[in-house]
């Protein structure tokens, strides 16, 4: 099979938000070419692959019962004192996923609904014609073309390039980065292998956190991502896991490290014809890092757009209204939380970990925890006003 010369919509970037706007592409009847420069789409794994069960159902997601590796109920806290906050609920509320599995879900379905997926395409440039842009450039194994399209949806995550060959400002600070490690371990013994763990302090991941997730009932994902540039991820999450005695006898069966943009959404996500989704347009959460169910939104949203702009010539800067109205607000929430954590002291977090600890997760009394903090300190006042 081969590329064909023209398409409506060309997509670069096979993953969660780029399978989803072709599949709602195809399925509108919208002639649809999704590309991957990777050989398998889902791999390498670049994920924590915890996902929330409702936000799935919300976007019409159902996993593969095979790319569910485990059930979460819930989550633990550590405070740097070990101080732990229950966060746990009576029936499951998190998927820990098999990416590798899922991501091919939602390209197979893609293709399914009639969209034509390639792997090993990749994307070399964008063309220019009449005042916006009328292809992409396009390596396709060892044959190169211009292919032509109406618009071009950049899904190609923070490394990705066509947004600044659109002319959307993209750029990514280092001090906006967090830098990321995670092993996947085997002949682990948890504590509760059916709950995330989250570990908070200067000790563990200055300037992050550390997470645990289960994949099985001796396997999890474990890793950190952090902004502090003393010394490596790598060096605090080994330094971790030779302290844990459920951890230290684990094995590693596979790695991967890498750098996950944590400041907030990019101003704009559209200029002409061209619109960027997922986290090439910075809709990672810049406080958990997690960006599986934005970047599906926005895949579903930019597909929405795009079929109204053939339908009815509506503007494809309709897409930028809708994806702040989805998702800007809870994004630059994260994006607060995460500041005034980063300001915090070990001591306050503890302070923090012991005031959950003690409140009521539902039915919150505003005016008495109001009362608790005026005692405390600028920057835990800070950060309890931004979550509740």
């Amino acid at each position: 099979m081969e590329i064909d010369d023209k398409y409506e919509v060309v997509i670069v970037g096979a993953g969660p938000g780029g399978s989803s706007a072709a599949k709602e592409l195809a399925e509108a009847g919208v002639k649809t070419l999704l590309i991957e420069k990777r050989a398998e789409i889902g791999m390498p794994v670049r994920c924590g692959e915890a996902t929330g069960i409702k936000g799935l159902e919300k976007l019409g997601i159902k996993p593969w019962k095979q790319a569910i590796a485990w059930q979460t109920y819930g989550a633990y806290l550590y405070a740097p004192d070990s101080t732990r906050v229950e966060l746990v609920s009576d029936k499951p509320n998190g998927y820990t996923l098999e990416r590798r599995i899922f991501d091919k879900q939602l390209a197979i379905e893609a293709a399914n609904a009639g969209a034509e997926v390639f792997v090993k395409a990749y994307a070399k440039g964008l063309v220019k014609g009449n005042g916006s842009f009328s292809g992409v450039k396009i390596k396709h194994f060892n044959s190169e073309k211009e292919v032509k399209c109406r618009i071009i949806i950049g899904a190609d995550g923070i490394e990705g390039k066509v947004g600044r060959w659109a002319g959307i400002n993209t750029r990514t600070k280092l001090r906006e980065m967090t830098s990321n490690v995670q092993f996947e371990m085997c002949n682990i013994e948890l504590e509760n292998n059916k709950v995330n763990e989250f570990y908070f302090g200067s000790d563990v991941a200055p300037g992050g956190y550390l997470w645990i997730f289960p994949k099985g009932e001796d396997t999890a994902n474990v890793g950190l991502g952090m902004r502090s540039r003393e010394k490596t991820a790598l060096y605090y999450l080994r330094k971790f896991i030779q302290k844990n005695e459920n951890l230290k006898k684990g094995k590693i069966i596979s790695a991967f490290a890498g750098g996950v943009p944590v400041q907030g959404p990019l101003k704009k996500a559209v200029n002409k014809n061209v619109l960027l989704i997922g986290d090439a347009a910075r809709h990672v959460d810049p406080l958990t890092g997690g960006g599986i169910y934005n970047a599906i939104l926005a895949g579903k949203l930019a597909a929405k757009t795009i079929a109204e702009h053939f339908e009815s010539n509506a503007p494809l800067e309709n897409y930028d209204t809708l994806w702040k109205r989805e998702l800007e607000k809870g994004l630059l929430r994260s994006l607060k939380v995460k500041n005034a954590l980063e300001k915090m002291s070990d001591e306050d977090l503890n302070k923090v970990a012991k005031l959950m600890k003690n409140m009521k997760t539902k039915n919150i009394d505003i005016k008495e925890l109001t009362t608790s903090m005026l005692s405390m300190p600028k920057e835990l006042l800070s950060f309890i006003k931004s979550i509740i």
